[in-house]
């Protein structure tokens, strides 16, 4: 590394001290809220872990009678499993002249590095963890055809694409970091810029794969009812992890997130259903009477916290 102004020296301090706190404020998945399984394992040895999983169990029998062996009639046998989870590194760069320090303003160059670098390994982070939640794997979803969870949304035939949204407990995956996020930069003198790179190594898997819920519906923005989403999509979804015993958080909700074209869509059957019209409030009123609704009233009469994101599986092919 060659000789540094004061500027990029400042900055790079300025960059580490940074990086941790915006990829935290970018970044959904290592949430404890959504994925309660969150490990640290930057002490161990190799790039993979075991997540313990316990046996389903049944009821005890009700009806032992006396003098009956217990043993042989009501067994509850302790046979665990476990999921393996690798860690992989997500990277990010960017390129910063002294020109841009000298034109740009130390503060605007600041901002713009930390932004780009932390929310590029963010996204990169949560892309890969719902296409885990999604699919057991990393690799990108392209047809629904991929999801290994079960589809409450509809029929692949009825799409020409499709958006996923996931319903789930928060302990039905699981995420560890290797490496918390990390920058270095390297002087290129011949080009007089510097080069700036973040990494951070994290990983995921799926804990319980019937704690997860899919909901598959028209990627279309604005799409018409009866291929976009719907609150009893949601509704059933809850339901049938309920009838899992999957747990809920410590509120008693699961989590729903969704997509922005399933966010309209769910925003717009609340205007249908009485109480709210485009006609008794403004449109920015109307926006943010939908959106308490639909993380308030509506997420506790479905059961769920909704969140969205742009990173889960989108786009897919329904063929």
């Amino acid at each position: 590394m060659a000789t540094q102004t004061a500027n990029i020296v400042a900055l790079y301090e300025d960059v580490v001290a940074d990086l941790i706190p915006y990829y935290d404020n970018f970044v959904l998945l290592p949430n404890p809220s959504i994925i309660l399984n969150s490990y640290n394992i930057s002490g161990g040895v190799g790039n993979t872990m075991k997540i313990p999983v316990t046996n389903a169990w049944t009821a005890g029998n009700s009806s032992v009678g006396e003098n009956t062996e217990i043993i042989g009639n009501a067994d509850q046998d302790f046979l665990p499993t476990s999921v393996s989870l690798s860690v992989n590194k997500r990277g990010a760069s960017t390129l910063i002249s002294e020109e841009s320090l000298e034109d740009g303003g130390f503060e605007t160059v600041r901002n713009a590095v930390v932004t780009r670098l932390s929310r590029s390994i963010a996204q990169a982070t949560d892309e890969k963890g719902f296409n885990v939640l999604a699919s057991g794997v990393e690799t990108a979803m392209t047809d629904i055809s991929d999801l290994n969870v079960t589809n409450d949304g509809y029929a692949n035939t009825a799409l020409t694409g499709a958006d996923v949204a996931l319903v789930m407990s928060p302990e039905a995956g699981a995420y560890a970091v290797k490496r918390e996020p990390t920058v270095k930069m390297f002087n290129d003198v011949n080009k007089d810029n510097y080069q700036m790179v973040a990494t951070v190594r994290n990983g995921f898997a799926q804990v319980k794969s019937n704690f997860i819920r899919a909901i598959a519906t028209s990627n279309v923005i604005g799409a018409a009812a009866g291929i976009s989403a719907s609150l009893d999509q949601f509704s059933t979804s809850v339901a049938n992890l309920r009838g899992q015993n999957a747990p809920t958080d410590g509120a008693g909700f699961y989590i729903a997130v969704v997509t922005p074209a399933q966010e309209l869509a769910l925003a717009k059957e609340l205007n249908g259903v009485g109480g709210i019209s485009s006609g008794s409030i403004g449109s920015v009123a109307q926006d943010l009477a939908n959106q308490a609704l639909l993380e308030g009233l509506i997420g506790q009469a479905i059961g769920c916290r909704f969140v969205r994101s742009n990173n889960l599986p989108r786009d897919l092919a329904t063929a």
